[in-house]
């Protein structure tokens, strides 16, 4: 959040009504739109900077990101529904994903059954395989960039950013400057870390990585890049997945020693292939998973039924202040994921967008729980809040948006009313990430 305002009402292009901020990152900030003349919800990227005038777009990694996932039509895949600069500030308008992140998935759980490990690498697989016929790396497969979604009658894999996609084609150009290092360090092939010349190799050995994460909890290569670098390139064969977890069968295991291979001329030839050789390895595996079954309905233990939900957070105790993502939410709590410590049993404010209308809520809070991942030096820890004091109204809010992602409630998610008050309150004030003048431009379309 940066000390900047989340706040409703913006209008972005003259379309795009934003709603509440959904992720931050160095490189902007993805919002829930609703666009103002069909209804439809969106999941909006803005960029943290203008561009200069008369940059070519090709050289623009957001619309480069625009232009790869047009290119790709797949059920796996995030789907492109728009993009453009206005203002100088490019965005890419995508479908809205509610669903929880394997990372998010990892924090709670530690790690999966072999069914859904196993079942999320071959949609991820299909997914690449796309990208890949049409000349477009991902580069950054990663369990944060896996979104696990309700699809009826299953669940769906969704891999999504590809902002730090390239594209291999001819007449491609590149943007990444010559030894700059694209990715995330634990899941980064040795000729990656070096900033060598990549092909879909890389994607393959991303594919192993998380896949020895969701089966084991750890990563293969632990640390900051440094430490990642020595230990990925050096003579030593990839750590064994049956050390840490013997129940898995060797043929699996040797799927992913492949797939890990530190050459690139010892790894799979396609992701194609890395997705037949895990079928033959698990042939009880439907390539299906079931990791979301739990939130409908309500386990036992559980008092209020609960739903995906991602949005910033941002926690402040008599210690301070620590910003952190919720994963899901009922309108009892809410899990959310933080790299920063929180004391179990201590009283907190949170403060976040609610679902649906996307107005800022803050309310008192208690830590019920803290689940660190003791294997995992760099990652985030899974916090379940309980809220204290939030209002009927925000209640009411949460318990509507729950039944309507459960299927308890039929009626169609549809912003809820709002009084003149808060439409003029919403644009007096900063959306996080949003330039000044596309706040102005939202205070004559929404005031």
């Amino acid at each position: 959040m940066d000390g900047q305002e989340l706040k409703t009402g913006a209008v972005l292009d003259g379309r795009y009504e934003l709603r509440r901020a959904v992720g931050q990152g160095a490189e902007g900030t993805v919002y829930e739109a609703v666009h103002r003349f069909t209804g439809q919800r969106h999941a909006v990227k803005i960029a943290a900077s203008p561009i200069p005038e008369g940059t070519d777009w090709k050289r623009v990694r957001l619309l480069r990101e625009a232009r790869a996932l047009g290119q790709i039509r797949h059920p796996n895949i995030v789907a492109i529904t728009d993009a453009g600069v206005t203002e100088g500030f490019p965005f890419v308008a995508m479908e809205l994903l509610e669903g929880r992140s394997l990372e998010g998935l990892l924090a709670t759980r530690g790690r999966f059954a072999v069914a859904d490990a196993v079942g999320a690498a071959l949609q991820v697989c299909e997914a690449l395989t796309a990208a890949h016929a049409v000349g477009v790396l991902h580069r950054d497969v990663k369990p944060g960039n896996v979104i696990v979604v309700h699809a009826d009658p299953h669940e769906r894999v969704m891999l999504v950013d590809f902002g730090t996609a390239k594209p291999t084609g001819p007449g491609s150009e590149k943007v990444t400057a010559v030894g700059a290092l694209v990715g995330t360090p634990s899941y980064m092939a040795p000729e990656q870390l070096l900033a060598q010349e990549v092909d879909e190799g890389v994607d393959i050995y991303a594919v192993g990585a998380m896949l020895f994460e969701c089966l084991t909890g750890a990563v293969p290569y632990e640390g900051a890049y440094p430490r990642v670098l020595m230990a990925a390139c050096n003579a030593e064969p990839p750590p064994s997945v049956r050390l840490v977890r013997p129940q898995v069968e060797a043929a699996l295991e040797a799927v992913i020693t492949r797939a890990l291979a530190k050459k690139r001329a010892d790894r799979y030839a396609t992701v194609g292939e890395l997705a037949t050789a895990l079928r033959k390895a698990c042939p009880q595996v439907d390539g299906l998973t079931r990791m979301l079954v739990d939130a409908v309905p309500a386990a036992p233990r559980r008092k209020f039924n609960r739903a995906p939900y991602r949005t910033p957070v941002r926690v402040t105790s008599a210690w301070g202040e620590l910003d952190g993502r919720c994963e899901d939410i009922s309108e009892g709590g809410m899990l959310m994921l933080s790299e920063e410590a929180c004391k179990q049993g201590e009283e907190v404010t949170v403060r976040f967008a609610l679902p649906i209308e996307g107005k800022i809520t803050v309310c008192k809070a208690r830590v019920q729980w803290v689940r660190a991942r003791p294997e995992r030096v760099h990652s985030a820890q899974a916090i379940g809040l309980e809220f204290i004091d939030a209002s009927s109204e925000v209640r009411a809010s949460l318990s509507r948006y729950v039944g309507l992602m459960t299927g308890e409630l039929k009626e169609p998610v549809e912003p809820m009313p709002r009084s003149r008050e808060d439409s003029t309150a919403a644009t007096k004030t900063t959306v996080a990430g949003v330039p000044a003048a596309l706040i102005a431009q939202g205070k004559r379309a929404v005031g």
